[in-house]
């Protein structure tokens, strides 16, 4: 009986060879985009007290009610595995006093996976990887605002290699956003018998949300419902008309949707989401907004944020051929090794050409010449080294196509071609 073969996890990928060449390209992107905005890396635990996301990212969102990965009880606390990054980001800067630091906005940025227990399909897996950013500050002003954005937007480009679709929304202060869920959950009321489950849950929980349901059928109901922005005062209005007229000096291309509420309940102020325009059909591939309140609920100062996400297979499903080959970068090696000594001399020659900064591999003793020279077009080889049973060494540059015997001495002053 042969021994069972297994498989990897619903809703997981493996990431090898060409897959994780373009994930690493795509990452260093992302990242280095975040450097241009001032931010700074940083990576919490995998995973955290179960109680720190229900506290924040609210007990009607669904990462909440029916998505998150929790583990097995093994002491006096439940862990979940992280859902998204910014509670655990706040929770770091609340416990390692990173509030206190003078130069203020916190920026900082993060690349990694998240897990949430959902239905595997495109563009929704269980273990995907976020990239990211939280601004915070005692209070996240204007020109914070609309830097979180765009460096959301011009990642966003970059990764992707052209334009975008923004989308934005302002959901004000906590005050007005209560006034409006009353007005909603008078305005749904008679109408969520005919809704899907999870609308007539929100209803009694948070009725805000069912603007973000995605059911057709209630996606129609909810058109008629009222607006956010007409129960804005006359401070958030400001703070909106001031946001609008930035980007509008800026140049951005954006459209207002008075539906956009995003999927947790912090956001307070400015929210956004992201399309790839050339694939709408993946979804957004990334949003965010302003958050008050988050850091004190989990015994924090009481300092706002705003931050973004951007869901990296959603990126990754919507690249051209061309773009993942530029992200890739040249799959090129240096020095091939033929190794038909096998005394370990050329073993100990690999070692001092990496010295030298040049990059090797060694063929399989079960490959004949042919396959080996193949092996080397393939790896854009620069140079194959053909140790041979006699103590000899002939370098075949493969530009040239020009084959030479060196010596020993010689062989370690090669040089990584330009």
């Amino acid at each position: 009986m042969a021994n069972e073969q297994f498989k990897k996890p619903r809703g997981t990928l493996d990431y090898f060879y060409d897959d994780e060449k373009v994930l690493l390209g795509l990452k260093k992107v992302l990242l280095d985009e975040a450097k241009q905005y001032g931010c700074s890396e940083c990576e919490p635990p995998i995973f955290e007290e179960n109680k720190l996301f229900h506290r924040t990212d609210g007990e009607s969102s669904d990462i909440v009610t029916k998505e998150t990965f929790d583990l097995a009880n093994k002491g006096d606390k439940d862990y979940t595995l992280r859902p998204e990054y910014t509670a655990s980001v706040n929770r770091a800067v609340i416990e390692n006093k990173y509030f206190a630091l003078p130069d203020m906005p916190l920026r900082l940025s993060y690349f990694g996976p998240v897990f949430r227990y959902e239905r595997p399909q495109a563009g929704r897996l269980r273990e995907f990887n976020q990239y990211g950013v939280e601004f915070i500050d005692s209070k996240v002003d204007v020109d914070t605002s609309v830097e979180s954005l765009m460096l959301s937007i011009n990642a966003s480009k970059k990764a992707l290699g052209h334009e975008i679709l923004v989308k934005l929304n302002f959901l004000g202060s906590f005050k007005s956003r209560e006034n409006y869920k009353k007005e909603l959950y008078n305005y749904f009321k008679p109408l969520v018998p005919n809704m899907c489950e999870d609308c007539k849950r929100r209803l009694e929980t948070n009725p805000l949300r069912i603007l973000d349901c995605k059911v057709p059928e209630d996606q129609e109901l909810a058109k008629k419902a009222p607006k956010i922005s007409d129960f804005l005062d006359e401070e958030d209005k400001n703070e909106y008309q001031t946001l609008i007229k930035a980007l509008d000096e800026i140049g951005v291309k954006y459209e207002i949707d008075d539906r956009l509420v995003r999927g947790l309940d912090y956001y307070t102020g400015l929210v956004w989401e992201l399309y790839d325009q050339d694939n709408l059909n993946v979804g957004a591939i990334g949003g965010g907004g302003k958050y008050a309140n988050l850091m004190s609920q989990i015994g924090g100062p009481d300092y706002e944020g705003i931050g973004f996400s951007l869901g990296v297979e959603r990126i990754l499903l919507s690249l051209s051929p061309e773009r993942k080959a530029e992200l890739m970068g040249p799959k090129k090696i240096d020095v091939v090794v033929i190794d038909n000594i096998r005394n370990g001399k050329p073993l100990a020659i690999a070692e001092k050409l990496r010295e030298n900064g040049l990059s090797l591999t060694f063929v399989s003793f079960s490959r004949g010449l042919g396959g080996a020279f193949k092996m080397a077009d393939r790896l854009q080889a620069s140079y194959v080294l053909i140790c041979d049973k006699d103590g000899s060494y002939k370098l075949k540059d493969m530009k040239t196509r020009d084959q030479k015997d060196l010596s020993e001495a010689s062989l370690a002053e090669l040089k990584k071609r330009d």
